[in-house]
């Protein structure tokens, strides 16, 4: 696991701060590009790319950037999301968690089959309808989109589940696996900032900026994402053929100006335990940094806004 220094943060935001978020940009575009180089070494054997990782890891912006970039070398990828293959709310009346609340993060809230399917269907270049979930009205309902992988197309599913042998296991011989979340901690004398306070602090921004929740709200929702990733993610992180680490070093200076205020006042009322102390404490020491430098393609822009990929 990576470290980086608080105090080299805060110099590089301070001194060049262009100049931290090109740097930051093009180590992640590296890890994206040698997996990349990869996926295209396998890609008569394994023309479908599974990508999963916990909620706040980026999914959507690794995936539409791994598609720019086979694009590019001439191996056309198409990205669908497991989102779109949930069963009909009608069908899920039953699956609960321990306290009696609707599971949101159960894997049987899927259309099971009919994802699995639909992905043999594709490597073997089968035209097939994709479906569209539609979350308000809690339906899957035919998309209109017919979809038929030629020669040297690739398929890219992302979805938390997409590791998980019970969900996606049919089609892991013909696939590449891919578990992505953030990795590095942030270092301040003998204190860590466990990377899972990065992706709640993602969570927090879009949350409030596209699903309408306050912070408390996202707050109350942790204990239940975290139970759903113990239970239903990580088990199955072994199972990736590559590894992905989201980070990148500047974010949490860009949160800066976002945030800071909405985590004081979390961390009034919230116990030590939760993380949300010690996300303030490094919030308030952390140098901020304008989001004018950040550009339309990045990870950060699926949760400040302004990304290329996503509304």
């Amino acid at each position: 696991m990576q470290e980086i220094m608080l105090s080299d943060i805060n110099r590089m935001a301070s001194e060049d701060p262009e100049s931290f978020v090109i740097d930051s940009e093009a180590a992640y575009d590296r890890q994206l590009r040698n997996l990349a180089d990869e996926i295209c070494r396998h890609a008569k054997e394994r023309p479908i790319t599974l990508i999963s990782g916990p909620s706040g890891s980026g999914k959507t912006t690794t995936a539409c950037r791994l598609e720019q970039i086979l694009d590019a070398a001439g191996f056309e990828a198409h990205t669908l999301s497991m989102d779109d293959y949930y069963a009909d709310g009608t069908k899920n009346r039953d699956i609960v968690d321990q306290f009696g609340k609707p599971d949101y993060e159960s894997p049987l809230r899927l259309d099971i089959d009919l994802l699995n399917t639909q992905l043999e269907q594709l490597a073997r270049g089968e035209a097939v309808e994709l479906p569209h979930f539609d979350f308000a009205a809690q339906k899957q309902l035919p998309s209109g989109r017919i979809l038929r992988r030629q020669p040297h197309e690739l398929i890219i599913m992302e979805g938390i589940h997409a590791l998980n042998p019970d969900v996606t296991g049919a089609s892991h011989a013909i696939a590449n696996r891919i578990y992505l979340s953030v990795r590095t901690r942030i270092t301040e004398g003998d204190v860590r900032l466990h990377p899972s306070l990065i992706r709640f602090a993602r969570r927090l921004i879009r949350d409030s900026r596209t699903r309408g929740r306050n912070p408390e709200e996202t707050l109350e929702m942790l204990s239940s994402i975290s139970r759903g990733e113990n239970l239903y993610i990580m088990p199955y992180k072994h199972l990736a053929d590559y590894e992905l680490d989201t980070f990148l070093a500047y974010e949490l200076s860009v949160y800066r100006p976002y945030l800071l205020e909405t985590v004081r006042q979390l961390a009034e009322t919230t116990a030590e335990e939760t993380g949300v102390p010690a996300l303030l404490r490094f919030m308030e020491a952390i140098e901020p940094l304008d989001d004018v430098w950040i550009p339309g393609q990045s990870l950060i822009r699926e949760f400040i806004g302004g990304s290329e990929f996503t509304h």
